[in-house]
């Protein structure tokens, strides 16, 4: 039972990587989505040598506002308004993903396409007051990305590494309900072309599974913004570290992953400043307990469901930041 487990394990990490993170389209706040890995409950399934699809569902509500590592209060608001801030009041971001996967032996390569449905509300520097209150709404196609993947550093395919890159294919011209420029970093597409490097392992022991992987996401051409305001993404590195129980029979796999996220800051004319302390209103640190589990119907279908929770939240100035990130998600193989 163990030595049949392994087999499965091993095979499915090396793919692991080819819907490698969630990581989201938009990047002006630290807490804009979360990093998961989505292949790894896969089991075998979708390793197997051949296609794969994958639909996966993401939800969050970015409805929390966080000053550096804390909760902000009423006086840091007052006082970030006073001196010219804007309070934001939610931004809530929906995300269908499909994804397109052909694996050979040793290596691969995916095809991820998201639809972004995010809707988004500020005070502006009203707040108390709401005399500025202005939302948006935007829909459409996100940033392409594709991915590729080798594992042929060992007997098993249990560690390889990835390269990848996001294309600018998602909207950059959104607006506010009065007509002005919508922020670059909520627009639905960052407008850059990005590299991504990365590397993952995995093992077995006794009846359980786990995995680790990591990934640095790096900004190497952009375009300007609305008005010709420049934007560039800071970088983003990512660390996945999961486990998983295999005793409870071939169809239900219970799964456990602790997600860490960094983000660095964005620069550009774009990225709004605390008026405060001058620092960019970008990037931080974030730290997520995964839990979840898989259900694998037969036939080459499977379907998974996880819950982020957030254990540690740190953002520069003032952002907001979500209480939990569902992701659901089916794939079928063949």
């Amino acid at each position: 039972m163990q030595r049949h487990f392994h087999r499965h394990f091993t095979t499915a990490g090396t793919i692991l990587a080819l819907s490698l993170i969630s990581i989201p389209t938009a990047q002006a706040c630290a807490a804009c989505g979360g990093t998961l890995s989505k292949n790894w409950e896969a089991q075998g399934i979708a390793s197997a040598p051949g296609w794969s699809v994958q639909l996966a569902y993401d939800t969050l509500n970015q409805n929390k506002q966080r000053y550096g590592s804390g909760k902000a209060q009423a006086a840091r608001l007052r006082a970030f308004t006073t001196a010219g801030g804007e309070v934001e009041d939610y931004t809530i971001t929906q995300t269908v993903t499909t994804r397109l996967r052909y694996s050979a032996g040793t290596w691969g390569v995916s095809v991820a396409i998201p639809y972004l449905n995010r809707t988004h509300a500020t005070y502006g520097n009203g707040w108390p007051g709401h005399s500025q209150y202005l939302h948006s709404s935007q829909r459409g196609v996100g940033d392409l990305r594709v991915l590729a993947r080798y594992s042929g550093f060992s007997p098993t395919g249990g560690s390889g590494v990835i390269v990848g890159i996001k294309l600018p294919t998602g909207s950059n011209t959104g607006h506010f309900s009065d007509g002005s420029a919508l922020d670059s970093g909520l627009q639905i597409g960052t407008g850059s072309t990005d590299t991504i490097l990365g590397a993952f392992t995995s093992g077995a022991i006794a009846g359980f599974g786990w995995f680790m992987q990591g990934s640095w996401q790096h900004v190497v051409a952009t375009k300007l913004a609305l008005g010709g305001l420049s934007y560039r993404p800071g970088d983003v590195y990512a660390l996945n570290v999961g486990v998983r129980h295999a005793n409870f029979g071939a169809k239900f796999v219970p799964m456990l992953q602790v997600n860490v996220i960094k983000r660095n800051i964005d620069t550009g004319t774009s990225v709004p400043l605390d008026p405060i302390t001058g620092v960019s209103i970008s990037g931080g640190t974030l730290i997520y307990l995964a839990p979840g589990a898989s259900y694998r119907v037969g036939n080459g279908v499977s379907f998974y469901g996880f819950v982020q929770l957030p254990v540690y939240q740190k953002v520069n100035s003032l952002q907001l930041t979500p209480s939990y990130i569902l992701s659901l998600g089916a794939r079928y193989s063949f």
